[in-house]
């Protein structure tokens, strides 16, 4: 009976850590975009990028299972900081039907903000989990340039078969489909590959305010 209470005791006392995880913020003494290109590489090689608002600095990622958890969405999203610095604030959610997560969810957030310490640093060492480590993404010219010309965007929802599959944009790498891009007015090619499979690519004219679908099946090569 009273290994049956320590018991009952100790489950109490862990119930607060299985909630949701509360937003968690890093200062770094970098620019925004230099944050957001070191958070979305981080993202990009150790989990998987769903959505990239790259215009608002702000993407989603899903990270896999674990023994205490059964995976995490997190949403991320970087704001001006003062002394030209940059805040990093991650909001991890628990996957639908996941398992206990204690407090995995605080710990998944601490151990990103010092993943992308290590980015920006140029000091990673932590094998990628799910693709090769690629070079930091860079906004492509054509992107930046329309971005200072004009605050409106236009949204294109890109679908693949396979889903899944890396989405990119004039060159630069924004993401796994399914994804939905916010992109300044103009000309932009946006370009699909998954291993296996031939590269697929789409050039295009986005206008403000308006919004476009691609459907891109792939063959197998």
């Amino acid at each position: 009976m009273r290994r049956a209470l320590l018991i009952a005791f100790a489950l109490i006392l862990l119930l607060p850590a299985v909630v949701a995880a509360k937003p968690k913020k890093k200062t770094y003494g970098n620019a925004p975009q230099d944050v957001f290109n070191a958070a979305l590489k981080t993202a990009r090689d150790r989990h998987v990028v769903t959505v990239v608002d790259q215009q608002n600095l702000l993407f989603t990622f899903k990270t896999g299972a674990s023994f205490f958890s059964g995976g995490f969405v997190a949403n991320a999203t970087v704001e001006p900081a003062p002394n030209n610095g940059a805040t990093l604030t991650i909001n991890v959610q628990k996957k639908d039907g996941g398992g206990v997560e204690f407090d995995a969810g605080d710990r998944m957030a601490d151990k990103f903000f010092d993943q992308v310490s290590q980015e920006l640093a140029g000091e990673s060492t932590q094998p990628a989990a799910v693709k090769p480590a690629q070079p930091p993404v860079a906004i492509p010219d054509s992107v930046a340039a329309a971005q200072v010309a004009s605050t409106d965007t236009g949204i294109v929802s890109v679908k693949t078969w396979p889903e899944g599959a890396d989405v990119s944009v004039d060159g630069a790498f924004v993401g796994n489909a399914p994804a939905e891009l916010k992109l300044p007015p103009g000309k932009h090619t946006v370009g699909v590959a998954a291993a296996g499979y031939k590269p697929w690519s789409r050039e295009l004219t986005v206008l403000a305010g308006s919004t476009a679908t691609l459907n891109a099946t792939l063959d197998k090569q």
